[in-house]
């Protein structure tokens, strides 16, 4: 990789840490925590794409990554003892898209049907249970029905029946599920990212594209975008959810081991943000590298 190359990816990490380390900081995240989830994934990547051999060769690794081979040995080891991660996130956005999606939980026009709790009888009415049980795994479906009326999402309705009023779960703020929402988001949006820059001709990678106000706008205008951009993105979303159930349907027999999907986000940039190291220092009255002694 050219220097320059270098030098540009160093400028762009410094970008995308930005927002994620003001985060970090506020929450009490060590440098020295940053410090060592960077150094799995260096290891991690460096194992899963570029070390094809049998065995995980530490010597391999530590030059790929720049690692000590103490250092790499440290990761593995800590890897090996750690628990497996149980995945809870999406479970309710999982739970939310099978009633708007899953033709047994949909009434005429796909509009989703108000189903009880419990069926009465086996295999009869679907109901909530079995909504949970095909989309949640083994959670628990009374804490689920809490957790989503407690969002607004589901409503109670006449005769002990329950109706979905929305199509998405956001999870409090700084909640384990929001957490690790971020980390999920940020990892597709960046992988996107990353395949269009290394893609080969113009037909290959993914789609991304951005559109903005190129002369700027007003706080008016920011909360009427924001506004429209949730209704049109929602429908949009909507609209493709629904061609993905619809591509379920035709291929039902056909085995499925992609996993794939389309998201949308509305920024709004900080001017600050922009603001360089140096050019924050001297702001802040440094002159020269001898001002800090």
């Amino acid at each position: 990789m050219g220097q320059n190359v270098k030098e540009h990816l160093r400028l762009a990490l410094r970008m995308m840490l930005k927002p994620l380390v003001k985060l970090l900081v506020s929450q009490g995240v060590s440098h020295g925590d940053f410090s060592e989830a960077a150094k799995d994934v260096y290891v991690e990547v460096a194992i899963r794409h570029f070390d094809k051999s049998t065995r995980v060769n530490q010597s391999r690794i530590a030059i790929l990554t720049g690692l000590t081979r103490k250092e790499v040995k440290n990761v593995i080891d800590r890897a090996m003892r750690a628990e497996p991660h149980a995945k809870n996130f999406s479970r309710p956005s999982r739970v939310l898209a099978g009633w708007h999606s899953d033709p047994r939980f949909l009434g005429p026009y796909g509009v989703p049907l108000e189903i009880p709790y419990e069926s009465p009888v086996d295999g009869g009415t679907p109901s909530f249970v079995d909504l949970v049980k095909t989309y949640s795994g083994d959670m628990a479906p009374r804490p689920m029905l809490k957790e989503l009326m407690r969002i607004g999402a589901v409503v109670e309705a006449e005769r002990k029946t329950y109706k979905v009023v929305r199509w998405d779960f956001i999870p409090e703020a700084l909640s384990a599920d929001l957490v690790e929402r971020l980390g999920e988001v940020t990892q597709n949006f960046f992988s996107t990212t990353a395949k269009n820059i290394e893609k080969k001709g113009p037909e290959d990678g993914l789609f991304e594209r951005i559109v903005f106000a190129e002369n700027g706008v007003t706080p008016a205008t920011v909360a009427l975008f924001d506004e429209f951009v949730k209704k049109r993105g929602q429908d949009f979303l909507e609209e493709l959810d629904n061609w993905l159930v619809a591509r379920e349907k035709v291929e039902k027999h056909v085995p499925r081991t992609i996993q794939t999907g389309f998201g949308m986000y509305h920024y709004i940039e900080s001017p600050e943000e922009k603001v360089t190291l140096r050019e924050l220092l001297k702001e802040r009255g440094l002159e020269s590298q001898d001002d800090t002694s």
